[in-house]
């Protein structure tokens, strides 16, 4: 049973999959930087061929960004914020937060793959605010515990400092993701990678989102942000961090599913009182 149910997670990778795992069904989106329109195909589609469009990162220069793994795949992005904490969104992991045992942290390496160190999920903390019916609900945040210090020593693991003030519009930032580079068939990136991203305006990020229903209202608790030269988040990174001025500013939840650089993405931004006191009291950061 444990074969099949990694199976079907290595196919999915967190594209609006529902699980079937002790009664429970496990429902998430993931997200990847990729370059290129209507990349989200029908089963039936030819492969898309697109590529991530960013650059391949350093771990060393980024030892903050692990990933979250599920039966020991790939499952969505995390970044570490103390020796025995790390964040991600809400959504990932609240079918889980009674069911640790089956995730782990992966970090240390620059490698979708290989030459990193797994570290077993605790405990799951999930914002009291947060509201797992609605897609874009606030408050869309979780801390991850390990074991204490368990990160201390590991080579090329190590803590971001959070984001202390508000970023302006125009700010130049990074995101850093691992996912998926080809819809059909499903294919990881086998590197670390990051990219540009514009901070953007509530109002603009409300306006491209419109026509989908989906609401952009919370504007306490979230900041937009836009792909530079041509990027854009899709399926393979939501959880992961958004960096400004070299600290953790937000992490990502809203992203656009059609990769089509035509909607800015949303984050939980990490200066908002209620996210930054929830960290606080979970983490103690």
């Amino acid at each position: 049973m444990k074969q099949v149910i990694c199976l079907v997670i290595l196919g999915l990778f967190c594209s609006n999959a529902v699980l079937a795992n002790r009664n429970e069904k496990v429902t998430a989106e993931a997200a990847v930087l990729v370059n290129g329109k209507n990349v989200i195909k029908t089963e039936a589609a030819e492969q898309s061929g697109r590529l991530v469009n960013g650059v391949a990162a350093d771990i060393a220069k980024y030892p903050f960004a692990i990933t979250l793994r599920l039966y020991d795949y790939f499952y969505c992005g995390a970044t570490v914020i103390s020796f025995s904490h790390a964040l991600t969104a809400a959504e990932t992991v609240y079918s889980f937060r009674s069911l640790t045992k089956n995730l782990t942290l992966y970090g240390g390496t620059s490698s979708t793959f290989a030459g990193g160190v797994s570290f077993q999920v605790i405990r799951i903390a999930i914002h009291p605010g947060f509201n797992p019916i609605v897609r874009e609900s606030d408050f869309n945040i979780a801390v991850l515990t390990v074991p204490t210090n368990a990160f201390v020593g590991k080579r090329n693991i190590a803590p971001i400092p959070l984001g202390s003030a508000e970023v302006e519009i125009g700010t130049k930032c990074t995101v850093l993701g691992s996912g998926i580079t080809n819809i059909d068939p499903i294919r990881t990136a086998s590197t670390l990678r990051s990219a540009d991203m514009i901070i953007s305006s509530q109002a603009t990020c409300a306006r491209v989102w419109a026509p989908l229903s989906v609401k952009i209202t919370s504007k306490q608790v979230m900041l937009c942000a836009k792909g530079a030269n041509g990027t854009d988040l899709c399926r393979g990174d939501i959880g992961s961090a958004l960096v400004c001025r070299g600290r953790l500013t937000g992490i990502s939840f809203i992203i656009n599913m059609q990769c089509d650089k035509a909607r800015d993405t949303g984050y939980m931004k990490i200066t908002a009182p209620g996210i930054r006191s929830f960290i606080r009291s979970q983490s103690g950061v």
